[in-house]
């Protein structure tokens, strides 16, 4: 199955069983998040967190409880350094103040093993399987964000 782009809505935007008032909102939103990401400006996703209150945890990297700037520099230092990046929302379920997402990413990292630079031709793709858990606020900022990931190798 071919990967969407960002600006194809994959079924998982799509409710299963109970649907939600609120999931059309939630889905719009999540399909911005997800261009966010795409664009490879770490700024542009910083634009989706508080930067007061935030407390963000990615344990598939084995970091919890990382605040405002620390997630900033996390993200300049991992998202600048993919080629290819494509996510694909599996499912999202929620309601405006809580959002559980299952995503598959498929990317290639510009880093190997031994922390040499690759060309785009040289890397491998790679494929994340994961979901996040995202508390956001009255002004559509991330407030708390739990994610789970697993990486593969293709």
């Amino acid at each position: 199955m071919a990967p969407q782009k960002h600006g194809q809505k994959s079924s998982g935007m799509k409710p299963l069983g109970h649907k939600h008032d609120d999931h059309e909102y939630i889905a719009a939103r999540q399909e911005r998040y997800i261009k966010a990401w795409e664009s490879g400006t770490p700024e542009e996703i910083m634009e989706f967190m508080d930067p007061q209150e935030l407390n963000y945890s990615n344990h598939g990297m084995e970091k919890e409880g990382l605040s405002h700037s620390e997630v900033k520099d996390l993200f300049a230092k991992n998202r600048t350094h993919l080629y290819d990046l494509d996510m694909k929302t599996e499912t999202l379920h929620g309601h405006k103040h809580f959002t559980a997402w299952e995503w598959t990413v498929t990317c290639k990292a510009a880093f190997g093993p031994n922390g040499e630079a690759l060309k785009k031709e040289e890397a491998t793709p790679t494929m994340m399987k994961g979901c996040t858990l995202m508390w956001w606020n009255d002004k559509d900022k991330i407030i708390r964000n739990h994610e789970y990931a697993q990486t593969k190798i293709m």
